[in-house]
């Protein structure tokens, strides 16, 4: 991977300096302060306790368990439990559809026609009209791609191609002119180190796995983001994201985002509801050498809402290393649809962080994830 493109991604935000989607937990906290819980009819437990998991039994979970593979590390969950993906990422942005490998050429012309006014718009660079709002075969057969004009000397560029019965797609979105071609060509190199990769597959080989597919190469720009739901918990939500680090780390200071949150709060008349907010555990945690912090909250009730967890565990890594990504992960209860806070929990205070410790110990690094003596990737602007 060129140093032009490392530093346009850098420059994008990819993986250099970590989007969080929007979960940072002072702005979580103090949204569900201001926004969902007007009311100050709380009544759960009081604030401050701390508790621990101890051997707490879970009542229904099943005894059955898968083992999940995501970048380099392993984790156990339910074998009953759904997993979904998000933001796929190995040397660049990949989305994957499940049995969509005879369908491209349909996604490309629907891509077309939802860019038609676009096209209209903003005129094309001369050199990109036999390239760009057409589908347009790559220099490897299995690879088609796409390029549409978003604005003013600005593309996105799509690559697609085929593993098995499902289509991956790479993207990248706000391309300038003058880098249009190098992103196809890098697109193609990356799409040769995919291949696929069945759920209950675990490589034995330096690589990242990602959702139906697993790369092996060697890139700044690594990531995953997974949700689960245990079948015998429907309101209990797991997230995890995973971003390899590259010059720059995210701070982390979980224990100021709450009080942040708490003292905005107060200062919009929550002070009651505020009170009842249930500190189960905190402080600093290592989990498979991750040193990070977790904050474990009962959420209060409110304003026609439940009462519910808000767990979070987030480690800020270590630079360009695969092993020591930045992490932030998540349990919530409560959950219906996508929506939190909208049903009564089904786990208890003590089955909640049993299943938490439960889950967060289990994970572990994939044997021989990373080479034995590979070689940094070279930092960008190097």
């Amino acid at each position: 991977m060129n140093t032009t493109m490392n530093l346009f991604r850098q420059r994008k935000g990819i993986f250099g300096m970590p989007t969080i989607r929007g979960i940072r937990l002072s702005l979580f906290v103090s949204k569900a302060f201001i926004a969902i819980l007007m009311s100050g009819d709380a009544h759960s437990a009081p604030s401050q306790t701390q508790q621990s998991s101890a051997s707490i039994p879970l009542r229904k979970i099943t005894p059955q368990l898968k083992i999940l593979c995501f970048t380099r590390f392993l984790i156990e969950i339910p074998s009953t439990a759904k997993v979904a993906y998000g933001r796929l990422t190995a040397g660049g942005e990949i989305t994957r559809v499940k049995g969509g490998a005879e369908k491209i050429d349909t996604m490309i012309v629907e891509r077309i026609n939802a860019n038609k006014e676009n096209s209209k718009l903003f005129s094309r660079e001369i050199g990109l009209d036999l390239v760009a709002e057409k589908i347009h075969p790559s220099s490897k057969e299995n690879i088609k791609h796409l390029v549409n004009v978003v604005g003013f000397s600005e593309y996105s560029i799509r690559s697609f191609f085929k593993l098995n019965n499902d289509a991956f797609i790479l993207s990248e979105l706000g391309v300038p002119e003058s880098s249009v071609n190098n992103f196809l060509d890098e697109n193609v190199e990356t799409a040769q180190f995919l291949r696929a990769r069945k759920e209950n597959e675990i490589p034995n080989e330096p690589g990242i796995c990602i959702d139906g597919a697993f790369s092996k190469i060697e890139s700044i720009y690594e990531g995953i983001e997974l949700g689960a739901r245990i079948k015998e918990y429907p309101d209990v939500h797991f997230s995890i994201q995973i971003i390899k680090n590259g010059g720059y780390l995210q701070k982390v200071d979980l224990a100021q985002n709450v009080a942040d949150a708490k003292q905005e709060s107060k200062s919009n008349g929550l002070s009651k509801w505020v009170s009842h907010l249930k500190i189960l555990r905190q402080g600093k945690r290592v989990v498979n050498d991750w040193h990070g912090e977790e904050m474990l909250l009962r959420i209060p009730s409110g304003n026609d809402n439940p009462s519910h967890h808000k767990f979070t565990f987030r480690a800020s890594g270590e630079k360009y290393d695969p092993l020591h990504p930045f992490v932030e992960m998540t349990l919530d209860t409560g959950v219906k649809g996508n929506q939190s806070a909208s049903v009564e929990p089904s786990l208890s205070d003590a089955e909640a962080l049993a299943l938490w410790d439960w889950l967060l110990n289990s994970i572990r690094v994939r044997p021989n994830a990373v080479a034995a003596k590979a070689s940094a990737p070279a930092k960008p602007g190097g």
